[in-house]
């Protein structure tokens, strides 16, 4: 009796052991970033500007994020946490602190071609993400600074080859919860998408309060390409527009809209260079920068890479129809030239 239960023991042992070791691991990633900036106006910060590289003259800390994910079946979660001032500002809805979930999803496969995904996702508007790594150019554009940020409700998304096209509703943009916007208002969300060998095209759409508090409803279109042209050079599009609706006053209403044209040229495998250029219109002033006028925005960054290191100088000049600047004797002025030098890294 003895011999059968040490046996018997010994089998279950092995089958939790090889349970254990089929079971789908835990994947975690990461990457951090930190830049300094000097500006030729020698002000600390100016009254517009972009996100996350307002802070002049200072050595600024961006961001450590912390990545995990782990599927079994057709189930997955999805957890993205955030360290730093680039966090906060994202989440900025959110209580004050440095430490925020940036992410949180729980996706369910129904089928290899249909997904649904449940949680607080980044927002499918634009050609930037939030994540420094994941950007030729360090500082961010207008258009990603006033699009939307990220939304927290359901979505669905079916692939069929190279196309997809995706739906959901949300909570109000940018709000994690609707008791923190007090509002029952819904955002509606949209998608279609083409994925091909050297390209894509995505065209969205997002409907729906924008701050509550602001009786602003925004409805936006958006159109992203990118195309790789050979192995050195690449091009990348985004064209948003955004129709601002009032509640109360109908003579509040309004628009604003970006061009932003983006060109990455590889001069070795470990150096390339970076182009933007942007055409921001907020001629209503409606926008969260509220420019009232046009921006023409230019900014070159090289990329040098040292294993997972990436060294980022870059210079921004930013010319304005209105003197929404400041120069050196703070007086309004219609143009910005700046100079950063950003460092990120992946793990």
């Amino acid at each position: 009796m003895k011999k059968v239960a040490l046996i018997l023991a010994l089998m279950l042992t092995s089958s939790m052991t090889f349970a254990q070791d089929a079971a789908p691991a835990t994947t975690f990633a990461g990457s951090a970033d930190a830049f300094y900036k000097y500006d030729f106006s020698k002000q600390m910060s100016q009254p517009v500007s972009t996100s996350f590289t307002n802070a002049s003259d200072s050595f600024q800390l961006g961001m450590a994020s912390i990545e995990a994910s782990h599927k079994f079946g057709k189930a997955s979660v999805f957890v993205d946490l955030g360290f730093g001032s680039r966090a906060s500002e994202f989440t900025y809805n959110d209580d004050a602190n440095t430490f925020m979930i940036k992410q949180l999803t729980f996706t369910y496969d129904v089928s290899d071609k249909f997904k649904i995904t449940m949680g607080s996702f980044g927002t499918h508007i634009g050609y930037e993400l939030l994540d420094a790594v994941d950007n030729k150019n360090y500082s961010m554009s207008y258009a990603f600074t006033n699009g939307p940020f990220f939304n927290t409700g359901v979505k669905a998304q079916y692939t069929a080859g190279k196309f997809s096209i995706m739906a959901g509703i949300t909570n109000p943009t940018d709000f994690k919860s609707a008791l923190d916007a007090e509002s029952k208002n819904k955002t509606f969300i949209g998608q279609l998408g083409y994925v091909g060998d050297t390209g894509s095209a995505y065209f969205n759409v997002t409907a729906g309060s924008n701050n509550p508090g602001s009786d602003k409803n925004i409805t936006q279109f958006d159109f992203v390409a990118s195309k790789k042209l050979n192995d050195k050079f690449s091009l990348g599009f985004n064209a948003t527009y955004a129709s601002v609706a009032d509640d109360f006053d109908s003579d509040l209403d309004g628009e604003w809209f970006s061009l932003v044209g983006y060109a990455s040229y590889a001069v070795k495998s470990d150096l390339s260079l970076a182009y933007r250029l942007e055409y921001f219109d907020d001629k209503d002033g409606l926008s969260a920068s509220a420019i009232d006028g046009k921006v023409l925005g230019n900014t070159l960054s090289l990329n040098y890479k040292v294993g997972n290191l990436t060294i980022i100088p870059e210079v921004r000049y930013d010319k304005s129809s209105n003197n929404i600047f400041l120069d050196s004797d703070s007086v309004g002025t219609k143009s910005n030239t700046y100079v950063l030098l950003a460092t990120t890294y992946t793990f």
